[in-house]
């Protein structure tokens, strides 16, 4: 047993600022999908493309941002999900001109599988709209790298500034107000375990991983509801995944099935149409989640389960869709006869 003071740093609770999280270590995640898009909208709005040879634009009003994104935490690792499809509305006048020309442009890929100069910005003009051929090369050719610019910002900003508030501050950040230490004697912990701490913490914080969006479609012979049963209640998933499972599928639930190959947490519900989870394989980068969602639907041809599953690790994606098909669609299909069409 260590003695006193000389513990690992990760474990020592005691008059820490950071007690409930120690030097966060442990897996925290936020929402980061209505922060992102008012970024996004703050970073994009009012955005000017000027060339003294041609005229200028302004980017005016970003009319809608659909998708999502988070930050999460684990071992001093900022990890960082987002997914968004960007349309705005653009402003523009030739140099020595009063006529005003109207058009619109479209980010349909900013996603952590791509860098923000591979982002696509597609610029075009309504179909009531005057066109101007000057004006869309402009927006094309240097409007497009001002917008990419603004996208690293979003980028940067999400993995700093957003990212911060999930990162509780750690004992050397806190001192107590007549200059003393708050934990004196943790002094003494050895000097080589805190090097080992920091430089893992160094190497770790922002690393990117290279993901991609995993989407796949399976039928079942039989009906919706029996299917949501099978990958829901204890008895029927203990069945297909060959392993005890101890209760039936809830929100906030764990799992680890497959002699702990595959691991995750349910985030969400709707008996008969959906089941949300974060969801990994132990192969993975260390702490690297995957968010999946199964759509399940009523067809002509039986129960549809429709997979989309965002952030498996691009080397693994052939991997993982293989693991979907022989350890999840066809375990249950032998196991319950649902390949099997019953007239």
């Amino acid at each position: 047993m260590a003695k006193w003071g000389e513990g690992d740093p990760r474990w020592i609770v005691e008059e820490r600022a950071d007690a409930h999280n120690v030097n966060n270590w442990h897996w925290t995640e936020r929402d980061a999908s209505n922060w992102s898009k008012n970024k996004l909208k703050e970073l994009l709005e009012g955005l000017k493309i000027v060339n003294d040879d041609v005229g200028s634009c302004v980017i005016h009003e970003v009319t809608s941002c659909d998708g999502e994104a988070s930050v999460s935490n684990r071992k001093k690792k900022i990890i960082c999900f987002y997914e968004f499809k960007v349309k705005a509305k653009w402003k523009g006048s030739l140099k020595g001109s009063d006529i005003k020309y109207v058009g619109e442009l479209e980010i349909p890929n900013l996603s952590e599988e791509n860098d923000a100069d591979e982002v696509d910005v597609n610029i075009s003009f309504g179909k009531d709209e005057r066109e101007c051929r000057e004006l869309k090369d402009l927006m094309r050719k240097q409007g497009t790298k001002l917008i990419q610019s603004k996208l690293q910002d979003y980028i940067n900003s999400l993995k700093t500034e957003c990212a911060a508030t999930i990162q509780v501050p750690e004992k050397d950040a806190s001192t107590s107000t007549n200059g003393n230490v708050a934990a004196g004697n943790r002094n003494n912990i050895k000097s080589e375990m805190q090097q080992v701490v920091v430089q893992e913490s160094k190497a770790d914080i922002g690393t990117r991983i290279h993901t991609k969006k995993l989407v796949m479609t399976e039928t079942f012979m039989t009906e919706v509801g029996e299917l949501y049963k099978t990958l829901t209640l204890k008895d029927r998933v203990s069945a297909w995944t060959r392993g005890s499972v101890s209760a039936d599928v809830s929100v906030g639930q764990t799992f680890s099935f497959f002699g702990g190959n595959v691991s995750g947490e349910y985030t969400g519900l709707v008996y008969g149409e959906k089941i949300a989870m974060r969801w990994r394989h132990k192969s993975w980068p260390d702490a690297h989640f995957s968010n999946v969602t199964l759509n399940l639907k009523q067809t002509s041809d039986g129960a549809q389960i429709r997979l989309e599953q965002k952030g498996v690790p691009q080397d693994s994606i052939e991997a993982t869709r293989m693991g979907w098909k022989n350890y999840y669609w066809s375990a249950i299909k032998m196991t319950f006869g649902f390949g099997t069409r019953i007239l």
